[in-house]
């Protein structure tokens, strides 16, 4: 099922009548937050990792517009190959959605629509930074370069991490360069997402503590 709505009002009628079905889940779902400090900094992939390492959660693929919100759900359209979506499918998504919206108040809103759609999973992984202004995840993931540069708008989404990956072919023996994020409490991994390799088989370990 495919529902665009542009205008404000329509978008919140249809999460009034949605997001009750969700509320009402006998088990909350688990929340997996993925953001990053710009795009191509790898999220679709470590969504990916996720998938192919846990079971019973879906995807929430947000895609930032100018003007019009969307909320997709058609296994047709998001299985296309080239989509990311089609990667948390065939990663092992159980169900996806893609949320394409301008933010703020249409964006909570398709939000909570596209939550409604995870009811009866374990959970779900969400990629975007914006989304994170509106849920409170159990696992917060940030990912940045080896470089470590990051875009002013993704230095928010940084500071709530739980888990930071360091995206580099090579192994990463010294994160200085990550002085300016806060530390505490906060786990750091090294991952090639272009190979897959690294400290994968850490980092997955880590992130199950936070939703079993």
């Amino acid at each position: 099922m495919q529902i665009i709505l542009t205008y404000p009002r329509i978008l919140h009628l249809a999460y009034r009548i949605l997001y009750p079905l969700f509320m009402h889940a006998e088990d909350p779902l688990k929340i997996i937050s993925v953001t990053g400090a710009h795009s191509g900094v790898g999220k679709t992939t470590l969504c990916s990792i996720l998938f192919e390492n846990i079971t019973g959660f879906g995807g929430i693929k947000f895609t930032k517009t100018s003007f019009y919100t969307s909320v997709i759900d058609d296994a047709k359209i998001l299985s296309k190959d080239g989509k990311d979506t089609a990667i948390f499918f065939k990663s092992g998504a159980e169900r996806v959605v893609w949320i394409q919206s301008p933010g703020g108040e249409e964006l909570e809103n398709a939000l909570n629509i596209a939550l409604s759609k995870m009811a009866g999973l374990k959970g779900v992984v969400i990629e975007g930074n914006s989304p994170q202004d509106f849920v409170s995840p159990d696992l917060a993931i940030f990912i940045i370069g080896e470089k470590g540069e990051i875009k002013p708008a993704a230095s928010k989404v940084s500071k709530k991490a739980d888990i930071i990956i360091v995206n580099s072919e090579m192994q990463i023996d010294n994160y200085s360069f990550l002085n300016h994020i806060p530390q505490e409490h906060r786990k750091v991994f090294w991952i090639d997402m272009l190979n897959k390799k690294g400290e994968i088989d850490k980092f997955i370990i880590c992130s199950k503590k936070y939703i079993e």
